[in-house]
């Protein structure tokens, strides 16, 4: 078999043709939301612009397609990064947000087919990751309690589980977590990890306020884990992390 793919490839060179022909031809973009978008853009209970749905569309169709795509790709709201799906590629991804935004009455291409307009996702990426980044070190401590903003802002998902979310309380769900370890999941998550939208869809939300919280979930969990906010080492980690998946999530 590789001898014989060996053959096929040379003889794509010498008539002139990429190895990449060969490959499998990338997947359209219908084919990308069913795979990837379909479980909260479908149905279900997620808070998604529903597929289809030209009223719920409308404003994001407004703000333009790179702004849409770029903040969808870095994490908003209640979306993810990269929609959940950590091996997806930019323009993959921008394949299917054109597709659904087509469906709600916009005429987007697919980003690939426009060096300009990849040009302006790209862009519009890194400005909005140095927009929460700048954010992070300008919302204020309120003091609120772990407990107090798990049940005003995280319990919408970990109380029931909704779109995965470990619920908490749940020791089975936590304990692969858990093993992560306190500054690493912190990190990840309040950029946004998997299914958890950055910041856990609040902009709004100070690092100590969210960290606390975090801790709070996986002290009835089964974790050991202290309010970080108190500890002056363990934000700095946390921080560390946050930087170094930064840099991650920027390739």
């Amino acid at each position: 078999m590789t001898r014989h793919f060996f053959r096929l490839g040379m003889a794509c060179l010498c008539i002139g043709l990429p190895l990449a022909a060969l490959a499998k031809p990338p997947l359209t973009g219908e084919a990308l939301y069913q795979k990837a978008c379909a479980a909260c853009h479908g149905v279900g209970p997620v808070e998604a612009p529903k597929f289809g749905d030209h009223a719920a569309w409308a404003e994001l169709i407004a703000e333009g397609q790179a702004v849409v795509t770029a903040h969808g790709w870095v994490g908003v709201r209640e979306m993810p990064p990269r929609g959940g799906v950590p091996d997806l590629s930019l323009e993959a991804f921008g394949r299917a947000v054109a597709y659904m935004a087509r469906a709600a009455g916009a005429d987007w291409q697919d980003p690939e087919l426009s060096a300009s307009l990849l040009q302006a996702i790209r862009a519009e990426e890194k400005a909005r990751r140095q927009a929460l980044q700048a954010q992070a070190h300008t919302v204020a401590d309120q003091g609120r309690s772990g407990a107090a903003v798990y049940e005003a802002i995280c319990r919408h998902c970990h109380e029931t589980g909704v779109a995965g979310a470990p619920a908490k309380g749940d020791g089975k769900a936590w304990r692969p977590l858990l093993r992560e370890g306190q500054a690493t999941l912190t990190a990840h998550a309040w950029l946004g990890v998997r299914a958890m939208p950055p910041r856990g869809g609040h902009d709004d939300l100070s690092l100590e306020e969210f960290s606390r919280a975090v801790a709070d979930m996986a002290q009835a969990s089964g974790g050991d884990w202290r309010d970080p906010s108190v500890d002056a080492r363990l934000m700095r980690r946390i921080r560390a992390e946050i930087g170094k998946r930064e840099r991650q999530l920027a390739k």
